[in-house]
């Protein structure tokens, strides 16, 4: 009988990793980087991006990815003014591009995207009013900045651009930075007042009421105005809702004088139906897009981290957990290496990762790991691949889902670059991940304890995770495994087998992935009841007979009795043992029975079928020919 201490056997170390990832990874530090798994494709090369007056453009596009948690991920991105929009159902492996037609060609300045919960694509763009950057006419300083907000969406099952809000009569307008939706299924659009006359800074909102499909009124989120001259809120906003419902935005913005550069890292809170007060973090961080982060772990701890300056001009990194006092974390930097920008992640099973970039003459690219987010294992080399995507341009995950980073990156340039060449011409996405340990399969057929009158036996078990590519198969007559008589690698989930004589056999299966081997759980038992296929006697009224005809073309016939009602199955299985078709799977009277076989898709060659009722099973081999 199986124990609960056996089934925890194979468990324990398919989690082990994960939830003692600290202390495992400070005494395993040279294995760690066989279990890091990076995948990159090719999403777009772009078009040669247009030079003119003012043809700004963002590099980043921190708030325009999102994965769903069925895996399906989304991605917008602006290509020389134009909105591109780009989808993968397998991991990231293929992804499907498609220009979504705004009538704004040429006057898209950034965009940001999110998904509702039931799948729908909303994308919110910043449009130019009165400057075509494709084209540019001669429109000088004091009309650059007429920008105007849309949302693109596919709620009816077509891309729709609808109106969220236009510039005012000065020289100023919202620029997107993210969007999210609550519990209520209702899209909140983020965007960041830019232009003249913005003093301190000025956040706004708008809310897509589900029901009537409408933007409401702008909303002020915050707005500041100590500073005499024009300030704005920095665009990248780090955007990050909570399972209750709540909403932290972590921003940064100027507080000095046009001589100086002081920055003030503060958030706000969004609780369902309103925004909080301002809470200043640091007037010390470091001043970039990519010196700050923010995420929720899986069990709802809200974590802001952020790189502060030092009086030694050292930054130093800091965790913020639910609110409370700043932490230094514990980051073991090798002599000489400081730090230059950084993201930091939390995935499904609790582990945080942190992506470093590091000021150093070695290697710059580093990753690190932990379970408190605070005590951080010794930064490890990044695989090879991965360090063309770490910086420059990041789309960060959903956090909430407890996914790894994933990374869109410039990469290779293409074209002529003469004067204010922003964004990239060739857009990359890649992710890292750790992989687990595989689980150990559960063995289903042969049953245990089952008594098999056949020479050719089928065995089968469930499938393993995660990402498994083979299965190690073993047959023994004592429970030990110390001589196995049957020993094989396999692809899939059964194995047909011809024993050698009658008796008791053991079996048992693990699985393997990128990072290894998983464990052998406790095996099943059958007996044997024959010697060879000629001299095995049927079971108490069980037959399976040869299929007539054999060799056969096309379509061959099976003829099998039972001596009671029983539920049978009777499925055939190619000669590496993959299953090609069930004939029968159901309860039958007792009696004699036919089944017909097509095999007019089928390849020649040797296949094996099998039928199962009660405790008997039987195999028999087919020879098809065409």
């Amino acid at each position: 009988m199986k124990t609960p201490g056996i089934y925890l056997k194979g468990l324990v170390m398919a989690i082990l990793f994960f939830f003692l990832a600290g202390r495992l990874v400070m005494n395993a530090q040279t294995t760690l980087p066989d279990s890091l798994i990076f995948q990159g494709a090719n999403l777009d090369i772009g078009e040669k991006f247009r030079t003119g007056y003012y043809t700004s453009f963002y590099h980043y596009a921190i708030n325009s990815y999102f994965k769903e948690s069925n895996g399906n991920e989304h991605l917008a991105y602006v290509d020389n003014y134009k909105l591109y929009y780009f989808k993968s159902t397998d991991n990231g492996i293929n992804w499907v591009k498609e220009q979504i037609i705004t009538a704004k060609e040429g006057d898209i300045f950034s965009c940001a995207l999110t998904v509702d919960t039931v799948g729908k694509v909303f994308i919110g763009i910043t449009v130019n009013n009165n400057f075509n950057y494709s084209n540019p006419t001669a429109v000088g300083a004091g009309s650059e900045f007429y920008y105007d907000l849309y949302c693109v969406n596919n709620k009816t099952g077509s891309w729709v651009t609808e109106l969220v809000n236009t510039h005012s009569a000065g020289n100023f307008g919202p620029r997107v930075t993210g969007l999210f939706v609550d519990a209520n299924n209702k899209v909140h659009m983020i965007a960041n007042y830019y232009g003249w006359q913005s003093f301190g800074g000025t956040a706004w909102e708008w809310i897509r009421n589900a029901t009537s499909n409408t933007w409401g009124a702008t909303i002020t989120i915050v707005k500041f105005t100590d500073t005499p001259i024009d300030r704005s809120i920095f665009d990248t906003y780090s955007i990050v809702p909570d399972q209750q419902g709540n909403v932290t935005l972590v921003m940064c913005r100027n507080i000095s004088t046009p001589n100086t550069q002081k920055t003030r890292l503060f958030y706000v809170r969004h609780n369902v139906s309103s925004w909080s007060a301002p809470v200043t973090i640091t007037d010390s961080v470091a001043v970039a897009w990519n010196r700050f982060d923010a995420l929720v772990d899986t069990t709802g701890h809200t974590y802001i981290a952020f790189l502060k300056n030092t009086k030694s001009k050292i930054p130093e990194l800091k965790i913020i957990r639910d609110f409370g006092p700043a932490q230094t974390a514990v980051l073991n930097l090798a002599a000489g290496d400081t730090l230059n920008y950084f993201r930091i992640h939390c995935n499904a099973k609790g582990l945080f990762t942190l992506y470093l970039y590091l000021n150093t003459k070695n290697q710059k690219i580093k990753i690190s790991f932990s379970k408190d987010a605070v005590k951080w294992t010794d930064p490890i080399p990044t695989p090879t691949d991965l360090n063309n995507y770490l910086g420059g341009m990041i789309v960060k995950t959903d956090t909430r889902r407890g996914y790894f980073t994933d990374y869109c990156k410039q990469i290779t340039t293409v074209g002529q670059r003469i004067s204010q060449p922003y964004g990239p011409d060739e857009l990359f996405y890649g992710s890292i991940r750790l992989l687990e340990i595989p689980s150990t399969p559960a063995l289903l057929l042969p049953a245990n304890a089952a008594l098999i009158n056949a020479q050719g036996v089928s065995f089968q078990w469930t499938s393993s995770i995660p990402e498994v590519t083979h299965y190690r198969m073993q047959i023994d007559v004592t429970p030990e495994f110390l001589d196995p008589i049957a020993d094989t690698a396999i692809a899939g989930t059964t194995f047909l087998f011809d024993q050698a004589r009658t008796g008791k056999y053991y079996w048992r299966v693990k699985a393997k992935n990128q990072r290894g081997w998983g464990a052998y759980g406790e095996p099943n038992w059958y007996t044997a009841t024959f010697v060879s296929m000629d001299e095995a006697q049927p079971s108490a009224g069980y037959s399976l007979d040869q299929n007539r005809p054999n060799p056969f073309n096309s379509i061959t016939t099976i003829l099998f009795s039972i001596p009671d009602n029983s539920y049978v199955t009777l499925k055939v299985f190619s000669a590496n043992g993959k299953e090609v078709a069930t004939l029968v799977n159901g309860y039958k009277v007792s009696g004699k029975h036919e089944s017909r076989f097509d095999a007019s898709s089928l390849q020649c060659g040797v296949y094996f079928y099998t039928l199962q009722a009660g405790n008997f099973l039987k195999t028999q081999k087919m020879i098809l020919i065409k």
